[in-house]
């Protein structure tokens, strides 16, 4: 009966590929690069759980405390990342350096925004970051970071649903000049993402062990293990869709079953609670940090 589902999941995964290569080939034809903004999309082979958004976030930090303008793009279905950008760069919105924008199409809006410059009187901005876009050959960035947990996929069995990965190396041939290949994994990685905190509303850390992940990212299993790397034992884990609209009362079903213990939530997660439920003294964020060990230039 396995062998007979992963068949299956394996033709679907080739009847996916030849869909992805045709849509590329007929809809999302290489387009025209932007004149006045640099376009740096930042990617991943995996279908989510890569990092991208705090990534992302990361060098709109950097850019912003270089004294350039920023223009992040995310897809408008990511209600929670949107969030995220606008409260982590809330001081450079207010200051008219930073904005952040979320579309079903990225092309579109980075050729709008590029054309602000002599449309409109507001300017350009200076970078436009594509949180992921790494799918749309439509877009001519100037640079793409990849981040790789793995070694780069080239077998059609590795893609969804038979696999966790989008696309084949093959696929983006044409764009290995402009990328940046980024290790994630293994020894001496050029990214090292890393839990620095972990505490509630009132800046505690969780006093009693017994606790529970909740986790609607695109990769939970690597949320838990990261908190185990911290060695902080688990008493359970909960995994909901990445996106998840339903997380607070998720959250708030599991406070009530285990009055007793500590929920732990990812910071991209936090922002889809209520304050009612953040302000919690039993709902903690872990808080991640992203270091970038490669020497990398915008």
């Amino acid at each position: 009966m396995v062998d007979c589902i992963n068949k299956f999941k394996q033709i679907c995964a080739a009847y996916y590929w030849a869909a992805y290569l045709l849509h590329h080939a007929v809809c999302l034809r290489p387009g025209e690069p932007l004149k006045n903004s640099r376009l740096v999309v930042v990617g991943s082979f995996r279908a989510g759980g890569a990092g991208k958004t705090p990534f992302c976030l990361k060098l709109a930090k950097e850019l912003l405390m270089q004294g350039k303008t920023v223009a992040v793009l995310c897809h408008r279905f990511a209600f929670d990342e949107k969030q995220m950008y606008r409260q982590a760069l809330d001081s450079f919105i207010q200051q008219g350096k930073a904005e952040v924008i979320a579309t079903s199409n990225r092309y579109k809006t980075a050729h709008a925004l590029d054309q602000r410059t002599q449309d409109r009187d507001k300017a350009s901005p200076d970078f436009i970051l594509c949180d992921d876009g790494f799918e749309d050959s439509r877009l001519r960035p100037d640079v793409i970071f990849r981040l790789d947990w793995e070694k780069a996929p080239t077998d059609i069995n590795q893609l969804i649903p038979a696999g966790k990965f989008r696309s084949l190396r093959q696929d983006h041939l044409k764009d290995e000049p402009r990328t940046v290949p980024l290790k994630c994994f293994g020894t001496a990685p050029d990214v090292i993402f890393k839990i620095e905190s972990i505490t509630n509303a009132a800046g505690d850390y969780p006093k009693n062990k017994q606790s529970i992940a909740i986790c609607g990212l695109g990769d939970p299993q690597r949320f838990f293990n990261d908190l185990k790397k911290e060695e902080y034992p688990l008493h359970k884990t909960i995994c909901c869709p990445d996106h998840d609209k339903d997380f607070q009362q998720k959250v708030e079903k599991a406070l009530q079953q285990y009055p007793d213990s500590n929920i732990i939530i990812s910071e991209k997660d936090s922002v889809r609670l209520s304050n009612q439920v953040l302000e919690n003294p039993k709902v903690y964020i872990a808080r991640q940090s992203v270091t970038i060990t490669k020497k990398i230039v915008l």
